[in-house]
């Protein structure tokens, strides 16, 4: 047996990966089977290589490269890795032969692209690994071998320059996406710079090409004729922009396509279908969504199931571990893409869309039946972290006038928490040429508006809370009937300055609240009544009112109402004398803020700010 070849240098230079290479590092100390797992062209030969290169030291006999790309015959395997390894075997020799070969040796052997052979490839290193007990596999697949011992690591995509590193040239610059589109633009466009001009373009590219280097390469070939800015605004066609790259490079990877009908192709019919119909999910999305979407004929629930594990397994989904236990899944855009575009050239498009929509419309209805009773915090904030579906349904239900009203009716306290502008202007624009009948969705979309403040173009009100209260009563919504005294509340004291009156609509609006058993809106008007008294001077006459408040929104798992009691009862403390208690009020309703409310927390900060500098007699 002569030493095997020495991995070949690469002409390109190697950007970035340190974190990769340490980890490879690591864990190969402690198996010897590790294979790199990840999607086409996000760079695991060139990891594999690049690693097997800076350990050759390490290894008494060398390293070996067995590239398998161009091996379709099973048959022909152990001869490719007999080749590489510098071994002869005749027309009568076996995987034994070879197998006794390397018994002794110390090598590293790097076996790429595993994922077209995955079990003749797993039952021929499993052998190898028994038999030559120095011998060290590195191999790269989209799948695992799943072999006794084996350790994966799954290559994630190159690290991103955050939408924030546009106000920092220092940050952007530094990310190991940018660096890499960087080096090879300067190869086909010499003297090419970051800088101020073109900083926001590239880091548009990097993100938007989710960092995938083989994406990055393809993208930066195209400095050559166009542009950062030029390719930004021709994104949505990647897959045809993504074209020409190295001729001496493996054929599938001299395109994006190319390199995605490979993988698209080595899966089976059932996993094609499914990652087709995922495509339709603009960000993360969770099992439930995944199940009842995408589960019709020729799939059931547990088929999705199965495949979103497999699609996994397959390096074509990322699934990532959420804070609350549950795991939410993505596809890649570059992915997402291409299975979108499969998706319409089979005719699939419109049902999966409007199943897509139908789910996110039932989504927001019952978020919205939820708040009527109780906080329901969690089923809005799920509704915000997937606001790219919420609006993609938006989207497609605008054809249909009834339900778009309908959605947008049911998402109130999604506009009111995280995005009033938003929605105050998807509801005028709905709503205001258009007969308002005593429909559940147009009275649901009517009484979002108010505290969003929706008026028409005239500046006149879309409707007044007697009129909608009335329409409410007709269709049978009587749980929001019995809001109509506190939207009278805010009309007297906000408009009118009539503390009175708002008093006295308070006070029916905590009874029919109560009659009604909406306990989020009774803790509203019980906290607006201790706001009132506030107003008027009578201090002592406002704790009760606050705490009841508290305790109702507490009670109700109403962290946005709590928020509001704590903030009043804030004020309250600091109008009282007890600065200390105030900033604790304070405090304690910034642990009940919900995630990007930022104007609650804008408030909460001044809170504190006057509890310290009114409280602190150095400070006046």
């Amino acid at each position: 047996m002569t030493r095997p070849p020495a991995v070949p240098e690469r002409l390109s230079s190697f950007v970035g990966r340190e974190v990769d290479l340490a980890a490879l590092r690591r864990l190969l100390a402690h198996t010897r089977i590790l294979t790199v797992l990840g999607p086409g062209g996000v760079g695991k030969t060139r990891l594999a290589t690049e690693f097997a290169r800076r350990q050759a030291a390490s290894f008494a006999d060398g390293q070996a490269l067995v590239e398998l790309a161009s091996v379709r015959d099973p048959q022909l395997i152990a001869g490719v890795v007999a080749a590489a390894v510098g071994v002869t075997l005749e027309r009568q020799d076996t995987l034994d032969v070879l197998a006794r070969r390397l018994r002794d040796k110390q090598l590293l052997l790097v076996v790429d692209n595993c994922e077209h052979l995955v079990e003749p490839v797993a039952e021929l290193v499993s052998r190898l690994l028994t038999e030559a007990p120095r011998l060290v596999v590195l191999a790269t697949s989209r799948e695992r071998l799943n072999i006794e011992g084996e350790t994966v690591w799954r290559l994630p995509p190159l690290p991103l320059p955050l939408p924030d590193d546009l106000a920092s040239f220092d940050a952007a610059a530094d990310t190991d996406a940018v660096r890499l589109f960087v080096d090879r633009a300067r190869s086909v466009r010499p003297g090419f710079e970051l800088d101020g001009a073109n900083t926001a373009a590239v880091v548009s590219l990097c993100r938007r090409l989710d960092g995938i280097p083989l994406a990055l390469e393809l993208a930066a070939a195209r400095t050559a004729i166009l542009s950062p800015a030029d390719m930004v605004t021709r994104l949505d066609g990647r897959l045809r922009l993504l074209t020409h790259g190295a001729r001496d490079a493996n054929q599938r990877h001299q395109t994006l396509r190319a390199t995605l009908d490979w993988s698209y192709h080595l899966l089976e019919q059932p996993e094609r279908t499914l990652l087709q119909r995922l495509s339709i999910f603009r960000g993360p999305f969770r099992l439930d969504a995944a199940e009842q979407v995408c589960g019709f004929d020729p799939l059931g629930a547990d088929d999705v199931v199965d495949g979103l594990q497999r699609l996994a397994d397959k390096s074509m989904l990322q699934a990532e571990p959420a804070g609350d236990g549950t795991v939410r899944y993505r596809l890649l855009d570059t992915i997402r893409e291409y299975a979108a575009a499969v998706l319409l050239d089979a005719g699939g498009a419109d049902e999966v869309r409007e199943r897509h929509s139908t789910f996110y419309e039932r989504l927001a209805a019952e978020a919205f039946d939820a708040r009527l009773v109780r906080g329901a915090m969690a089923e809005h904030r799920r509704l915000w972290e997937e606001i790219a579906e919420v609006r993609a349904a938006i989207d497609t239900v605008h054809a249909n006038p009834d339900r778009e009203v309908a959605l947008l009716g049911n998402l109130r306290y999604l506009w009111m928490i995280y995005a009033r502008g938003e929605g105050r202007r998807r509801l005028t624009s709905a709503l205001e040429d258009r007969e308002l009948t005593a429909s559940q969705g147009v009275i649901r979309a009517l009484w979002t508006t108010h505290p969003l403040k929706g008026h028409r173009r005239d500046g006149l009100p879309l409707v007044s809370p007697q009129k909608l209260a009335e329409l409410s009563r007709q269709a049978g919504e009587d749980a929001l009937a019995a809001v109509e005294p506190l939207g009278l509340a805010y009309i007297a004291e906000r408009e009118h300055r009539d503390l009175d009156a708002a008093y006295e609509h308070l006070r029916r609006a905590v009874d029919s609240l109560n009659r009604a058993g909406n306990r989020p809106d009774m803790a509203m008007a019980l906290s607006s009544l201790g706001g009132i008294e506030m107003q008027r001077g009578n201090l002592d006459a406002a704790w009760p009112w606050i705490q009841q408040g508290l305790d109702v929104a507490i009670a109700a798992e109403d962290d946005y109402g709590t928020v509001g009691a704590y903030y009043t009862r804030g004020w309250l403390e600091i109008l009282s004398g007890d600065r200390t208690a105030a900033r604790a009020s304070f405090t304690a309703a910034l642990d009940h803020v919900i995630d990007s409310d930022l104007l609650s927390v804008a408030q909460q900060a001044e809170g504190i700010a006057e509890a310290v500098r009114v409280g602190d007699p150095a400070r006046r």
